[in-house]
């Protein structure tokens, strides 16, 4: 990953000159011999890099004749584009691309850009272990649509000693006692030195906005605790999960750990989240919004409704089905969420909604009766298994 936030290459594109004119920079990674990239696997980077925060993603495939094809010929000139092209050490049959925005983005997106790109080439080694303990993080980032800073980690972090002088004048200057272990890529554990010190801990509230009342009513609590002498303390958790997942070679953490969650974060074993009773939420002194309470309460109500109504056996025998005892349970979950469908289907306000048209002119269409039999009856029932007056025979139970 190279910076070229400098060149004047990047000040005659103007998708580069305003980022770097908002404070951002632009920066580059060389595929080597890639520069005949399909323009699919090209989109699909394109979509990847935004999926990471990116607006979009310029890029160079430099042919080996020396051809440079890509649309920033339009608005570099030659020259520049040739120095931008040494700075980041390409060579014909190169391949180029480019991430500009605020220097986090683009950190983001770099760094997840040369991942999957190690992944496509086959130039990240699986059975090959590098590990990495990385340090010195900022303290605090600045969140534009709070217009504040916030905690990168949290605000129970101790800061680096020789940065407490920046704590109320330049919080984007001061490091965070945290840590991060990392193997291939992927953070195994982390930790932190934490805060005991009352002055430290209320200047970090103040640098995230709070007011001296609000320190006091939220965090009064641990501020006063550590007027007593509380012992400079750390700690840091493991994730055995993802080492046993990188070890597995596995790409999910659902295909290592006991009883998963599902991709809407939803438990298939507990059936969570799920409706609370009201003796825990009085156990928790936690109220519903009268709202909530009803609309718990109606879904409940009908729920048991249909559930006491639904004879499952009952069900079985008038339709002349065999029902296992195992499968009865499954089936009247079944039915009751396709009772529950319908509910919802006719609590759907369908006023002023026009309905809806047939492309076919013809209406009130019936089938006349037609007598162009390709099989006589014998024939067509010639290989059933039981027939009754020339008609199929189907016994009263299916089993």
């Amino acid at each position: 990953i190279v910076d070229i936030t400098d060149l004047k290459a990047v000040s005659e594109f103007s998708v580069f000159s305003k980022v770097v004119e908002a404070g951002g920079v632009v920066r580059a990674i060389t595929l080597p011999g890639q520069y005949d990239l399909t323009r699919s696997t090209i989109n699909e980077l394109t979509d990847f890099a935004i999926s990471e925060g990116a607006g979009g993603m310029a890029w160079i495939a430099w042919r080996p004749s020396g051809e440079i094809y890509s649309i920033l010929t339009k608005y570099i000139e030659e020259q520049n584009l040739l120095e931008l092209l040494r700075r980041v050490g390409a060579e014909p049959g190169d391949f180029v691309l480019f991430s500009a925005d605020k220097l986090d983005i683009v950190r983001r997106v770099t760094g997840a850009l040369r991942l999957r790109l190690g992944d496509m080439l086959g130039l990240r080694d699986p059975d090959k272990f590098a590990f990495a303990i990385v340090t010195d993080f900022p303290m605090f980032e600045y969140n534009e649509e709070e217009d504040r800073y916030t905690a990168q980690h949290h605000p129970f972090t101790m800061p680096f000693e020789e940065d407490f002088d920046y704590l109320l004048t330049d919080p984007l200057h001061v490091r965070s006692q945290a840590y991060d272990f990392v193997l291939n890529g992927t953070e195994l554990g982390s930790g932190s030195i934490r805060i005991h010190r009352s002055d430290i801990q209320t200047r970090v509230f103040q640098a995230l906005g709070l007011s001296d009342q609000e320190i006091e009513e939220r965090f009064g609590f641990i501020i006063n605790a550590f007027k007593y002498g509380a012992p400079p303390h750390g700690g840091f958790a493991f994730g055995l999960d993802r080492l046993v997942m990188i070890l597995a070679g596995e790409q999910s953490l659902r295909d290592v750990i006991a009883f998963p969650k599902i991709r809407d974060a939803s438990c298939p074993m507990t059936d969570a989240p799920s409706t609370v009773d009201e003796v825990q939420l009085d156990e928790l002194s936690i109220c519903l919004a009268d709202a909530i309470r009803l609309e718990r309460d109606r879904a409940v109500t009908k729920e048991d409704k249909h559930r006491a109504e639904l004879n499952i056996k009952r069900l079985a025998e008038d339709s002349r089905l065999q029902i296992s005892q195992k499968d009865e349970a499954g089936m009247q979950d079944s039915l009751l969420e396709l009772i529950s469908f319908a509910d919802a289907l006719h609590e759907v306000d369908t006023d002023g909604v026009k309905p809806t048209y047939s492309p076919s002119e013809s209406h009130d269409v019936w089938l006349t009766e037609r007598d162009d039999r390709a099989l006589t009856a014998e024939d067509a029932l010639a290989n059933a298994p039981e027939s009754r007056q020339q008609f199929f025979f189907v016994p009263p139970v299916v089993e």
